[in-house]
């Protein structure tokens, strides 16, 4: 069982990290493709502020590249980025009222693109998936505060 679950896992973060997709994603959506604008967006979009030390570490890049693809998109107006009122080191990044609207185009397209092979499977099946997909998202996010 638990082989099946790594096995399945892999296929869903391979599919997610395939550039390919954004890039059909962004097109579908009518945004420029930039290949670092989408896994940003999105990020932050969930988060809705996170540090730059955080997002760094979420796109497997350093502090430094991560900080200027942020500057970039900050100039672009769709973040804006501040610094940790207890903490100065910390730089925090949030969405611009610009990078809302983007994020939700985004979240738009995604659900539509999805919603095709959703529609194979049936209510009850949908269900269980959520169910799972929740359980393990939650025991992950505890095992990564530990």
């Amino acid at each position: 069982m638990k082989t099946e679950i790594f096995e399945a896992l892999i296929q869903i973060v391979n599919f997610f990290n395939d550039p390919r997709h954004d890039t059909n994603l962004l097109k579908k959506a009518g945004i420029k493709d930039d290949k670092n604008l989408l896994p940003i967006i999105v990020r932050v979009g969930v988060s809705q502020t996170i540090s730059i030390g955080q997002l760094a570490k979420q796109l497997g890049k350093n502090h430094s590249s991560t900080s200027r693809q942020i500057d970039k998109f900050e100039q672009q107006g769709l973040l804006l980025s501040a610094y940790n009122l207890e903490d100065q080191r910390i730089r925090e990044v949030s969405l611009t009222e610009q990078g809302k609207a983007l994020f939700q185009l985004i979240e738009k397209t995604r659900y539509e693109l999805f919603d095709e092979l959703f529609r194979q499977i049936d209510e009850d099946k949908m269900s269980q998936i959520a169910d799972s997909l929740t359980t393990l998202a939650e025991a992950l996010k505890r095992a990564d505060q530990s």
